[in-house]
């Protein structure tokens, strides 16, 4: 399995002698700022955020999704646990629903489970094995409930023409030892939803509201106004 190579010493190499390793030093041109925007594009979405690991992007997204303390996320049986903690840290309450044959969320079984109070699905494409996501997308959207994808297991895989992450509310990838794409450890949240994105912003890094880029930034202009 290929894990680093004389590319990845030498970018790192590029950052150490760069002098600059804060990714806010150089603004919009800085090494995080340009993955952003690469992954961004990448995968299709409008924003992206980089985190520490897949299970910070999960809980990101929750946090830009509006999760947090009594709702309750369906998530599949067959999962690594960072699906199911990422719904605690944010203080809701995951919710167990069966994989069908593909070894991904049955959206039969997960609108079973949906009750008042679900306010997010995440179906994991497990393996790289993509869910069957026509049908989840309908099941969220009769319900008027949040999907947020886990495709910490398949970083670059596609559904029906588009980017597993691209796909439903927000989605989340990982980049640690094992995974298709390692940076060691690390993972991104994307969206394209503006308000997700920017909750997930602050969220990642309580600072961010003073950055350059918080000009841009509506729901960091509104904090600091408060």
């Amino acid at each position: 399995m290929y894990i680093i190579g004389k590319e990845e010493a030498d970018a790192v190499q590029r950052v150490i002698e760069s002098k600059k390793l804060f990714r806010y030093l150089d603004g919009d041109e800085s090494e995080s700022a340009r993955f952003e925007a690469e992954w961004a594009a990448k995968i299709g979405a409008r924003h992206a955020v980089a985190v520490t690991s897949g299970t910070a992007a999960l809980i990101a997204a929750l946090v830009g999704l509006g999760v947090g303390p009594g709702d309750e996320v369906i998530v599949p049986a067959y999962t690594f646990m960072a699906t199911a903690l990422a719904p605690l840290a944010v203080g809701a309450v995951p919710i167990i629903a069966e994989v069908d044959a593909s070894l991904t969320l049955d959206p039969v079984d997960a609108e079973r489970k949906i009750t008042p109070r679900t306010r997010a699905i995440i179906p994991v494409h497990m393996v790289g094995l993509p869910s069957n996501m026509d049908a989840l997308m309908a099941v969220a959207r009769r319900h008027n409930v949040k999907v947020l994808e886990d495709a910490c297991q398949a970083d670059g895989g596609s559904y029906g023409g588009k980017r597993l992450g691209s796909i439903g509310d927000a989605g989340a990838f990982s980049f640690n030892h094992y995974k298709i794409i390692t940076c060691g450890e690390g993972g991104v949240m994307v969206t394209d939803d503006e308000t997700v994105y920017h909750r997930a912003l602050v969220f990642h890094d309580g600072g961010s509201v003073f950055r350059d880029h918080a000009s841009r930034c509506p729901f960091a202009r509104n904090l600091v106004k408060k």
